[in-house]
């Protein structure tokens, strides 16, 4: 399966456990859709699921989170990914480097790796978005939170 609909494997998660970094970085996240290792059946999150043919590389990954309003991600970087967001559902102040925008559903988000970037969810709707990441193997995968 290379199509995916993230109707169908997104948004029947249960409420949001932790985040990566002991909920110092994910805050006020409600759920967090299956996140899918491309072409592996690995995840990201705590859910595992099943090699269904997804073969796009084994470096990639995609996600979805929904986040409640209020939410945010704080400032933080990834040593070796680089992160694509495609705004599902809701607002948000965007943060890329020293660029920050109020960002709305469509607006695509490139993050390079080793720049600093969060958001913060802006209204009464809750905040979906998709995450597509590539990983590089040149070094240790490490995500530190910027003060």
């Amino acid at each position: 399966m290379n199509i995916i609909d993230i109707e169908e494997i997104g948004w029947n998660t249960s409420e949001y456990e932790d985040s990566y970094l002991d909920g110092e970085i994910h805050q006020h996240m409600v759920k967090v859709a299956t996140y899918v290792k491309l072409g592996s059946g690995h995840v990201h999150s705590t859910k595992k699921v099943e090699d269904d043919g997804l073969a796009v590389s084994d470096t990639q990954y995609i996600g979805a989170y929904e986040y409640a309003p209020g939410g945010w991600i704080s400032d933080h970087i990834h040593s070796n990914a680089e992160q694509w967001y495609y705004i599902i559902n809701g607002k948000a102040t965007m943060k890329v480097g020293s660029e920050e925008k109020l960002s709305n559903v469509g607006t695509i988000v490139f993050i390079p790796r080793n720049t600093v970037h969060s958001y913060r969810v802006v209204g009464d709707e809750p905040l979906r978005i998709l995450n597509v990441a590539t990983f590089f193997s040149d070094g240790p995968s490490i995500t530190t939170m910027v003060k």
